[in-house]
């Protein structure tokens, strides 16, 4: 279905499905981890857009997470 050298690159491979019983599209995006190959995230959504904020929204939490000064020092 999905081909492995295709998750591990930084674009990732999108998948595409359809609903047997509504009929609606949904696209799986796939991708591996930098630096972690064997990791992949997933996110969907009924069109790439939606991915792509959903991904962008996740990264900046995942940057704010790693630059927060921790609970203890204040």
């Amino acid at each position: 279905m999905a081909q492995i050298h295709h998750i591990q690159s930084p674009i990732g491979e999108d998948v595409c499905f359809r609903c047997p019983h509504c009929g609606k599209e949904i696209i799986v995006r796939l991708r591996a981890l930098e630096g972690d190959p064997d990791t992949v995230e997933v996110y969907w959504g009924k069109d790439s857009k939606e991915i792509e904020e959903k991904q962008k929204k996740t990264e900046e939490e995942i940057e704010e997470e790693l630059y927060l000064p921790p609970n203890n020092l204040f």
